[in-house]
């Protein structure tokens, strides 16, 4: 199975706009200068190969992530990395199926965007837990909010209400979804084939982390493969933001610690994070992870490795499980 993301901000887009860019650009002049690279050719080279740092930017596209397994390609949520998405896949792909967490905007805002839904002949199916979000995802196509009316899409647009914990199989894949706390309610989706396990857990604040409070949700974080895990603010912002719905590096840390979870990778990157404070944010959460892991040392000899692999999300990064 493989995790690829399409967008990684939460709350709303980031744009790479002219003050960035210029920062962008001074960062990777800056470093290229530290390692004496002067040509402009090499200079490319250096950006291309990630020798001036990898990645160059974090992407400002809002939640969109894909599973892919031998069953086929399963989307997540649908915020603006659904537009690329769906660009790269409009040619080959006739049935798409998109598994939605919650309905706020960040998550939803990409989908009046997405080509194949103006494309006849075009099957897209939409899962979800919430019973109103067929309602919803209609009202975006009011008229109003958006030009084009629902009843005038190309695509035939078919809901599938899931049932909390109850597997749905495709083919040799299970698709599970459990709970998360956020605001209006929010859910996570658990990925599962052939022995290997990728969890979707973005939105949620993680009020409930022990394994006790986790209750019926906590088999769904034991022996992952890969956690996608909603990580927007740092600790200390976290005091203020109370019942916001995200969560912090340093929590996923330790749930990834003590369940054996492999790789952690954190996302819904606050719109305001610069590049610094995302790198920063990630090397920080690692330091943590390192000089905690000889707490669970028993987990992660039996597992064989040294401790969570910690990964901050950026648009196009891809995670085998």
């Amino acid at each position: 199975m493989l995790l690829r993301l399409w967008g990684t901000r939460g709350s709303s887009p980031a744009t790479l706009g002219h003050d960035r860019a210029i920062e962008l650009i001074e960062r990777l002049v800056r470093t290229a200068h530290d390692k004496q690279i002067t040509d402009l050719d090499q200079f490319l080279k250096a950006c291309q190969s990630g020798e001036l740092g990898h990645p160059l930017d974090y992407g400002g596209h809002t939640p969109c992530s894909e599973v892919e397994t031998a069953d086929g390609r399963f989307v997540i949520d649908m915020g603006t990395g659904l537009r690329e998405f769906g660009t790269k896949y409009l040619k080959t792909e006739k049935e798409f199926h998109i598994f939605v967490t919650h309905m706020h905007w960040d998550h939803v805002m990409g989908l009046p965007f997405f080509i194949p839904i103006f494309v006849p002949g075009t099957k897209i199916h939409i899962y979800h837990v919430h019973k109103t979000t067929p309602q919803s995802v209609r009202g975006l196509f009011d008229g109003v909010h958006f030009p084009v009316t629902w009843e005038n899409l190309g695509a035939e647009v078919n809901f599938h209400q899931l049932k909390l914990y109850e597997g749905k199989l495709f083919g040799e894949t299970t698709i599970t979804p459990y709970a998360l706390d956020h605001p209006g309610g929010s859910f996570g989706y658990h990925f599962s084939r052939d022995g290997k396990s990728i969890n979707i857990g973005v939105d949620g604040e993680y009020k409930r982390v022990s394994r006790e409070d986790l209750g019926a949700d906590l088999k769904y974080y034991q022996n992952l493969d890969v956690l996608l895990f909603d990580a927007q603010y740092e600790m200390e912002e976290l005091a203020i933001r109370f019942d916001w719905g995200h969560s912090s590096a340093t929590i996923g840390v330790d749930l990834a610690l003590r369940e054996g979870i492999k790789n952690l990778v954190l996302i819904h990157h606050d719109p305001w994070a610069t590049y610094d404070k995302l790198k920063g944010s990630v090397a920080n959460a690692a330091r943590y992870s390192a000089s905690n892991v000889p707490d669970h040392k028993d987990v992660w000899d039996k597992i064989g490795q040294n401790g969570p692999n910690i990964i901050s999300g950026f648009d196009g990064l891809e995670v085998k499980a």
